[in-house]
């Protein structure tokens, strides 16, 4: 039985692939590639596994657990607990710009009494703090989709004007 091809197709060139410009060894790099990216996000090198930062004197110590990594898009928290060796008449949680710079913030709990913005800090201030007593702060971001690269997200715990401990934190924008 001898089968008839549709009009426009021939054997050679559709059935035995002739006259391929592309190499096939080309075609499968190219998913291999694309095979190697999906498994490097599903081993999670992309993002968003929380690391924590500490810093701590005397007067308080400020603990920042969020992701070092993230993608674009992606909402994740950062918490911030602190916890007042003295007395703090009004804690400040500083937090430079990075923090928001093509940011969105969904949520922040407990919410502050008051905030400002200064320099290139916003300043979250808090209701005093006894000695011994802990507070935690979470925040919830979303990165914009077409934030990338890597952005200094430096943070200051203060009472009132003067600074009590500070963190040198950076975060890493996948697309």
């Amino acid at each position: 039985m001898t089968s008839v091809l549709p009009e426009g197709l021939s054997v050679a060139r559709h059935g035995d692939l002739a006259g391929r410009s592309a190499d096939p060894w080309i075609r499968r790099l190219l998913l291999t590639g694309l095979a190697g990216i999906v498994l490097l996000a599903l081993l999670g090198v992309f993002g968003q596994q929380p690391q924590t930062s500490r810093a701590a004197s005397a007067d308080a110590s400020l603990v920042v657990r969020a992701p070092s990594r993230i993608r674009g898009g992606l909402i994740f928290q950062a918490r911030f607990t602190i916890t007042a060796g003295r007395r703090l008449e009004q804690p400040v949680l500083s937090l430079e710009r990075g923090w928001f710079e093509d940011m969105s913030i969904n949520s922040v709990a407990p919410e502050p009494t008051s905030e400002a913005s200064r320099d290139d800090h916003v300043d979250l201030v808090f209701d005093a703090l006894g000695a011994g007593e802990t507070m935690t702060v979470w925040i919830y971001f979303q990165a914009n989709p077409t934030n990338l690269g890597r952005q200094r997200e430096r943070v200051a715990l203060r009472d009132g004007a003067t600074t009590l401990v500070h963190l040198d934190r950076s975060v890493l924008i996948f697309p």
